[in-house]
């Protein structure tokens, strides 16, 4: 039986877009834009709240967001600096009651199937970071446990980001394999983002190897 938790997503939309030269939060996806689209994946999936955390484009995305009462909208002021800033920003509006938490760019869309296999197989193995592999190469959501909190918090620039806590053989890894690539979609040029559009609308009901 599935452990029923508290699971907060982070959804990390302060970059700056350079390559894409347009906002990636409003690229239009399937009915809606993509920052929404995400919201929806994120709680469809089964995240109990989800954190935005804007940048440069808060304007724009702070007038076009969807509403929810769990949904947390927030500005990180320091964007220029770096993801780190923003993956912080989003750690410290994370509920006190959260059991686990989930991080993923608003240019990586996922389905909420599989974020929703993501977190079921995170909470049902207890391990400390989980995250999709396609073909032996990682993807994203990143689901950590709540007690790696402090360590998400003291990630720098300086010191690679998360990659730091990835390369520390002290915590357990939960690597979920999935018969698709839709779980390394990164979406940061024109090309990507038609490509992942084409990948989407041809998706079916994706299994596990």
């Amino acid at each position: 039986m599935t452990k029923i938790n508290f699971t907060s997503g982070i959804i990390l939309s302060g970059g700056k877009s350079q390559r894409m030269n347009y906002p990636k939060a409003m690229l239009s996806w399937g009915d809606s834009i993509l920052i929404n689209y995400q919201i929806i994946s994120l709680f469809n999936a089964g995240c109990s709240e989800v954190v935005v955390v804007t940048g440069k484009d808060h304007e724009v995305i702070s007038k076009n967001i969807i509403k929810n009462n769990n949904l947390k909208l927030v500005y990180n002021s320091s964007y220029e600096k770096g993801k780190t800033t923003s993956i912080k920003s989003g750690l410290e509006k994370v509920s006190d009651i959260s059991d686990t938490i989930m991080i993923i760019a608003v240019d990586q869309p996922r389905p909420p199937h599989i974020i929703k296999k993501l977190i079921e197989f995170h909470n049902n193995n207890n391990f400390d970071i989980t995250y999709p592999i396609y073909k032996k190469r990682g993807g994203h959501p990143l689901i950590f446990a709540k007690k790696m909190l402090p360590e998400l918090l003291k990630i720098s620039e300086n010191k690679k980001g998360i990659r730091e806590i990835f390369n520390n053989q002290n915590f357990t890894h939960g690597k979920l394999d999935f018969a698709s690539m839709i779980v390394r979609v990164d979406i940061n040029t024109i090309e990507d983002y038609e490509r992942a559009k084409l990948d989407f609308d041809n998706i079916e009901e994706i299994s596990i190897e």
